[in-house]
């Protein structure tokens, strides 16, 4: 509630329609846990998020904040028929020479990972030249292993560790940051 700055009420309104669906497991005062059900579904839904996000971003040429911020608002409300035709011309390169290569297709903004996922840093998007030179005088250079730590209850900043030390970023600095997503490490 107060990451999202939305009602308590609100929140446990919709934990409970969630629990009546079957998508989540609460017991009573406890932390929530997604059922696979639940899961499944969160799945589809960040699936369409990261299509809509990758097509405004790509075709529209949207900014990665506000691309981030219309995919959260699109997702959930989007038709079908919209979305197959989205995520088809996504897929299909032939149709759009202007595209970027496949390979980016498996790249996100770091804004995006979650706490405790570790990523290595591909490249930096943006037009903003100083602020593509701070975060790499920050060592924020193509090629380094970064780690989402935490996020600030309302979102913004978020907290990596990369080489040893912390750093905090803002959440439209961090989505200028693209990512490829590494595999757990298993110990």
């Amino acid at each position: 509630a107060r990451r999202m700055d939305i009602a308590k009420p609100s929140v446990t309104q919709a934990i409970t329609a969630l629990r009546n669906e079957g998508m989540v497991y609460q017991e009573r005062y406890g932390p929530v846990y997604l059922t696979a059900k639940g899961e499944k579904k969160a799945r589809e839904v960040w699936h369409r998020h990261q299509v809509i996000r990758q097509f405004l971003r790509e075709v529209l040429q949207v900014n990665p904040a506000t691309a981030d911020r219309d995919a959260c608002l699109m997702e959930h409300s989007i038709s079908a028929e919209t979305f197959s035709r989205m995520e088809k011309w996504l897929q299909l390169p032939e149709e759009a020479p202007e595209k970027k290569h496949p390979v980016e297709k498996a790249l996100l903004p770091l804004s995006e990972l979650l706490p405790g996922q570790k990523a290595r840093l591909v490249k930096i998007v943006g037009t903003e030249s100083w602020l593509r030179q701070r975060l790499l005088e920050m060592g924020l250079v193509p090629g380094v292993k970064l780690e989402l730590e935490r996020v600030a209850p309302l979102g913004d900043p978020i907290e990596i560790g990369l080489k040893g030390f912390h750093l905090s970023l803002r959440r439209e600095e961090a989505s200028m940051l693209l990512v490829k997503v590494l595999e757990r490490e298993i110990n």
